[in-house]
């Protein structure tokens, strides 16, 4: 679909550039005028509209001036591999426009998925447990194996294990960040958003050059939570940006969902509250979310169980001997030692071999588990 009117994409850009104007207030007068010349020659009426002061450069410059800051957004964009993406192009994700505020330029490096692409978004506390952990990557490989875009927030934690665990099974996953994409911080994150790229995308509402501010991350979780049919929260303290994104989810008439956790942990008080307060919905497997959001691909699922099966079916009898005694709470190779009358170091050795095989998960500090 073509700019309203006359518009081009520089002029949309510079009006974006003028400082605190509001991305709703952008597209209105994209639509209302047919140029960026025509808006500038009925100001000042349409500055007070706009609810912009008077000290703001819109107030003050011309369309030449504006212009000439969008050609070097542009310019920057174009050497950072970053594709500007307006409201009114077709590859805006569809239920992004649905949103209270959708943004009207989405900042992409990589590739986005059809509009009407299938997307799940996981997030949760940047101090997750082992068990959030698991969690995260068993819900994340499920999406991944069934086709459904991941999308979470970069961030070190929840985010940053279903990012990991998405490209681990090849799947697509989109990163929503607070910043310019040029201005990606730590270095890791910034890796990390390169691979991401590849396949999925890193995606912002800011333009290059913009450091992240506080204030910028909870804006940024409505564009998770907007762009998803759901939102699964994995981990969360009782306050937090995840319960930010729970929130947005739930005004944006999306489905919410919520692993529960022990109730003496700090970091499930959110996502119990959550559950008890029938906010979101307590899921127990990713094959559960995916009947509830009416997702095809949960055979990928049972694919992905059954593969497991006929693994563990060829395991040698020490190996399986070894397996029988392990289920899904982690066990020290000390007392597993004791149950099983094996030494420690040969047992190290086979349960390197399950885990190669895919059966068995490794936690910090020789805890061992099936993996589920």
């Amino acid at each position: 679909m073509p700019l309203p009117h006359n518009w081009t994409l520089n002029e949309v850009v510079a009006l974006s550039l003028v400082p605190r104007i509001k991305s709703v207030d952008l597209r209105n007068l994209v639509e209302r005028y047919v140029s960026l010349e025509a808006l500038l020659q009925a100001a000042p009426v349409e500055i007070q509209k706009a609810r912009l002061t008077s000290d703001t450069l819109f107030a003050s410059t011309t369309a030449s001036s504006l212009l000439e800051a969008a050609d070097k957004q542009c310019e920057l964009c174009d050497t950072q591999n970053v594709r500007i993406v307006s409201f009114w192009d077709d590859d805006y994700p569809a239920l992004l426009k649905e949103i209270f505020y959708p943004p009207t330029l989405l900042y992409v490096r990589g590739r986005l998925q059809a509009p009407d692409a299938a997307a799940v978004a996981i997030v949760g506390t940047r101090r997750c447990t082992d068990y959030g952990k698991m969690v995260t990557e068993q819900y994340a490989e499920h999406f991944a194996a069934s086709g459904i875009v991941v999308v979470s927030g970069l961030a070190t934690g929840v985010d940053t294990f279903a990012h990991k665990a998405t490209l681990a099974k090849g799947g697509i996953t989109y990163a929503v960040i607070a910043s310019g994409i040029d201005k990606i911080s730590p270095n890791i994150s910034a890796q990390r958003a390169q691979e991401i790229a590849e396949k999925g995308a890193v995606i912002s509402e800011y333009p290059c050059g913009t450091v992240a501010q506080p204030a910028y991350f909870p804006r940024r979780n409505r564009i998770i939570s907007g762009i998803s049919q759901g939102t699964l929260v994995v981990e969360s303290g009782e306050r937090g940006g995840s319960l930010i994104t729970a929130q947005f989810a739930i005004d944006q008439n999306r489905e919410l969902f919520a692993v529960p956790g022990r109730i003496y942990s700090e970091r499930s008080k959110g996502t119990n509250l959550l559950i008890q307060r029938s906010q979101a919905q307590l899921t127990l497997t990713p094959h559960d979310m995916l009947q509830t959001l009416g997702f095809a691909g949960s055979a990928s699922v049972a694919d992905s169980q059954s593969a497991r099966a006929e693994v563990s079916a060829t395991l040698s009898a020490l190996e399986s001997s070894i397996y029988k005694e392990l289920d899904g709470d982690p066990i020290h190779i000390e007392a597993l030692s004791t149950k099983t009358g094996l030494a420690v170091q040969d047992l190290l050795v086979i349960l390197l071999e399950l885990e190669f095989k895919g059966i068995v998960r490794q936690l910090a500090g020789k805890q061992f588990m099936r993996r589920s």
